[in-house]
């Protein structure tokens, strides 16, 4: 059993879902990064999904592509991503990591270097944003040989029997983006994204996360009640830090704050 489905048996017991966020790497610097993932597993986070910065986030908006460009241009480098791994497990940080990169980067390393290196580390996924199922046999095969739970992703156009083709090969949980369009904090969660998750839960072998968008503790709540196993946040979070980076501690308590609000709004007495 792997450490992402270890996680998610636990919170069946405790009728809780997963509290998932998405913390871009070297952003603004290493320091600040793994500080923020300190707090946010102290708040509440189950997983963590941190994003290699990629110079082309083709699905990102606006608030993402800040947090890469600032990354990046402080000189992250794809070797910090994985000392930032070793890093959290030397400080005590036992949830699981899901590292959320574009193919490229993985195909530059290797696929084999990569997911060997990543286990080795104890990292426990991969998202792929770019990679279509037809062709990620390799990274998938890979992926299994080390351990490491390639995470798939499921779009509000996907069609039921490529919805199938996914969850056949699902491990750890499925990923759905719940608007057909770019990362960002939303309103609201439409009618048709909840229709389409109250389906892919009902197909769905592993535990079903709801993206794109999640940004307040009703939307969370609602996620759930439609059969979200997980939501995962990002944007919000960088919105919330982003802004008040001259005083870091600050910044770091408002983040804390408000993903304890996210992590309340997925537990069963709150639902």
């Amino acid at each position: 059993m792997s450490r992402i489905e270890s996680v998610f048996n636990s919170l069946r017991e405790r009728g809780e879902a997963a509290y998932i966020p998405y913390v871009c790497a070297g952003d603004p610097d290493v320091d600040f990064s793994l500080k923020l993932v300190e707090k946010l597993c102290d708040s509440g986070a189950d997983i963590i999904e941190l994003g290699m910065p990629f110079s082309d986030p083709i699905a990102d908006g606006i608030l993402i592509q800040g947090a890469m460009n600032r990354s990046l241009s402080n000189g992250f480098k794809r070797s910090d991503l994985f000392g930032m791994i070793s890093s959290l497990r030397e400080i005590g940080i036992q949830q699981p990591v899901v590292v959320m990169s574009y193919y490229n980067i993985i195909l530059n390393r290797g696929v084999d270097t990569f997911c060997k290196d990543l286990s080795e580390i104890g990292g426990d996924g991969v998202i792929a944003v770019d990679l279509p199922i037809e062709e990620s046999l390799e990274l998938d095969s890979t992926c299994g040989k080390w351990g490491i739970d390639l995470i798939g992703l499921i779009s509000p156009n996907t069609p039921l029997e490529r919805v199938d083709a996914i969850l056949e090969r699902a491990r750890g949980y499925v990923y759905l983006v719940a608007v057909a369009g770019i990362t960002g904090p939303r309103s609201s969660l439409h009618e048709s994204t909840l229709r389409i998750l109250r389906e892919v839960a009902v197909r769905s072998p592993v535990p079903v996360a709801l993206g794109f968008g999640i940004s307040t503790p009703e939307h969370a709540r609602i996620a759930v009640e439609n059969g979200a196993g997980a939501v995962v946040e990002g944007s919000k979070l960088i919105d919330i830090y982003a802004s008040n980076l001259n005083d870091r501690s600050s910044a770091l308590e408002e983040v804390g704050e408000h993903a304890q609000l996210i992590k309340s709004a997925l537990r069963e007495n709150d639902l």
